[in-house]
């Protein structure tokens, strides 16, 4: 009987278990009836979302500017003027008189830009204006000793010592561009790259002084030869100004806009500008500055 014990547990057991697994409807029900387990649904991709850009959007920045004038050939027009029927001028107006001017300045101004988007794609347009007060000013003079025997007699040689002086100022109030504007989006985050026009408004004003020395030397001979008078030109002076006169030129940079806001965002941008020369001038600025502005 003792034998049969064990026997008799697991019978009782299987007994009580039985029904329960029976009515359980559960997975393990179904397989053990033999039920098809229905399958997890196949992972479906959903549709990309883009934060939106475009339209109509505007704002104001404030900048530090690096601003710099060349005034290397500052005033070669005005020597090439004065000494436009000598033939001295063949070898002095090309002189570099002058040299450069570098300042940093506070520009500040606004802008105003449309964007259109395809997905993340976006091109757009902007105008920019911005006031700056830059002023640049060069002064030097260069001497130089050099031969040329046009006109001189025969056996005679002439020797010029000549004198160039010379001093420019310039200034630049404000300016604008015109800029087209690649970007890509990344959510709330939009790097771009731009080019376009540049104009600006500024004023330039000229001196130029020249004078030189002529003295003759014959060649060695016998009789000995007589050497001519010297001759003395100038000094002679020539100026020139121009008032709220326009510079043209091209823009090129980069920038990152980054909304805050659903409808406003910030901005940081680096942005260089180079002017075309203007009265022997050559303008440039280069710029890095902060902004805040509106989408609609």
């Amino acid at each position: 009987m003792r034998a049969l014990r064990p026997v008799l547990l697991c019978a009782m057991a299987f007994g009580v278990a039985a029904p329960a697994m029976a009515a359980d409807p559960g997975p393990l029900g179904d397989i053990l009836r033999g039920s098809d387990v229905p399958m997890a649904r196949p992972y479906q991709p959903g549709t990309p979302t883009y934060f939106r850009w475009d339209g109509l959007y505007f704002g104001g920045q404030i900048g530090r500017t690096e601003a710099g004038a060349d005034f290397s050939a500052g005033v070669q027009s005005l020597v090439a003027y004065i000494l436009r029927n000598d033939v001295v001028g063949d070898h002095v107006a090309n002189w570099t008189t002058l040299g450069k001017d570098t300042q940093m300045a506070k520009t500040y101004g606004i802008f105003v830009g449309y964007n259109m988007q395809w997905d993340q794609a976006i091109v757009g347009v902007e105008l920019n204006y911005n006031r700056i007060q830059a002023n640049f000013a060069s002064a030097d003079s260069l001497t130089r000793q050099f031969t040329d025997d046009t006109g001189a007699p025969a056996s005679h040689h002439f020797f010029y010592t000549a004198t160039v002086s010379g001093s420019a100022t310039a200034s630049l109030t404000d300016y604008g561009t015109v800029r087209a504007r690649l970007a890509y989006e990344y959510g709330r985050i939009l790097p771009y790259a731009f080019g376009g026009l540049a104009v600006g408004r500024g004023s330039i004003s000229r001196t130029a002084t020249v004078g030189y020395t002529r003295t003759d030397i014959p060649d060695s001979a016998a009789p000995p030869i007589a050497p001519l008078a010297d001759y003395t030109f100038g000094p002679q002076t020539r100026s020139d100004t121009v008032s709220n006169k326009v510079f043209f030129g091209y823009t090129a940079g980069l920038g990152i806009d980054i909304a805050v806001l659903p409808n406003v965002f910030v901005r940081a941008e680096w942005e260089f500008i180079q002017f075309k020369t203007l009265q022997d001038v050559n303008i440039h600025l280069n710029t890095v500055r902060a902004g805040l502005g509106v989408r609609f």
